[in-house]
């Protein structure tokens, strides 16, 4: 009997979730909007809540993408609360210019990858229904 298993071999750099945390975090710091976890957790939940396949957004992963890119030096963070009024704190993000010019350098490659799966997957779906 043989090992060997047929599978689908999905087009690679459909998509890195981390991937499009980073540059989606990126954009709106480059565009000098602020930007915290629960912020980017509420956007992606909104803007994905009315699609048929909900795309796997996760505070893990966006807090851990916030905390690699404070590693790598591409933002900074700093707290804001108030702990007279007994608020609760948040940790704020603003982008360092290694981290526009990491965002201008890879954003554009990205994306193409992602119109170029797009495109293989269009071509798949015409193999199997037309």
């Amino acid at each position: 009997m043989s090992n060997t298993r047929n599978r689908l071999v999905a087009p690679r750099n459909v998509v890195n979730t981390k991937q499009i945390y980073i540059f989606y975090i990126l954009k709106e710091l480059a565009k000098g909007n602020t930007v915290f976890g629960n912020k980017i957790y509420e956007d992606f939940k909104n803007r994905f809540s009315d699609t048929s396949l909900p795309f796997p957004v996760s505070t893990g992963t966006i807090y851990d993408t916030l905390y690699d890119l404070e590693n790598r030096g591409y933002v900074v963070s700093t707290w804001e609360g108030d702990e007279f009024l007994n608020k609760r704190s948040k940790k704020l993000y603003s982008i360092t210019d290694r981290g526009i010019e990491y965002y201008k350098t890879h954003v554009a490659d990205y994306v193409d990858n992602l119109r170029k799966s797009k495109s293989l997957l269009d071509l798949i779906i015409d193999m199997l229904i037309k």
